[in-house]
C-alpha cells in the first residue's frame, strides 16, 4: 500500500504505539522506533497488519519502505551529516538531562527524552516541525 504522511503523533501517556495518519485521513498504529524513520511529506510503500479491537478494525503498519525504493542500510534511518548539528545538539543536552537527574537511564525515557530533543531541534533550528514536516 502507498502512503503520504501527513501526521505522526508519539504514542500517549502510557500507551505504547504512535499513531501515522496518512494524506487522505487514513490511521495507523506503529511502533515509536518505527515512527523516527518517517517523515511528514513522503510517500512510503507500508505493509499493514489488521485487527478488530472492540468493532473496529485497527491497521498497523509493520514495514515501511520510501517510495523511491531508497533501502536503508540495516533498516535504519540515514546518518545525520555532522553540518546539520542535530546529533550533537541532542547528545549535549540528552547528557545534561542525565546528569541532572531529569531523564533516568532507561530505554523508555532515553527514547521519549531523545525523540522530544529531535522535534526540538527540528521546530527551532532545523526548519521543522513535528516529525520532519516544514515548520
Amino acid at each position: 500500500m502507498l502512503i503520504e504522511i501527513a501526521e505522526t503523533h508519539p504514542p500517549g501517556y502510557g500507551k505504547k504505539v504512535a499513531t501515522v495518519i496518512a494524506k487522505g485521513g487514513d490511521k495507523f498504529e506503529i511502533w515509536p522506533e518505527k515512527l523516527a524513520d518517517l517523515r511528514i511529506g513522503e510517500r512510503y510503500d507500508v505493509d499493514v497488519a489488521e485487527r478488530e479491537y472492540q468493532g473496529r478494525k485497527i491497521h498497523k503498519i509493520t514495514k515501511a519502505t520510501p517510495a523511491n525504493g531508497a533501502a536503508k542500510p540495516n533498516g535504519h534511518a540515514p546518518a545525520a551529516t555532522t553540518a546539520d548539528g542535530e546529533p550533537e545538539f541532542v547528545a549535549t543536552v540528552l547528557a545534561a538531562l542525565i546528569m541532572k537527574g531529569e531523564v533516568a537511564n532507561n530505554k523508555r525515557q532515553l527514547f521519549d527524552a531523545t525523540q522530544m530533543l529531535r522535534g526540538l531541534w527540528g521546530a527551532t533550528f532545523g526548519g521543522q516541525q513535528g516529525n520532519g514536516g516544514t515548520a
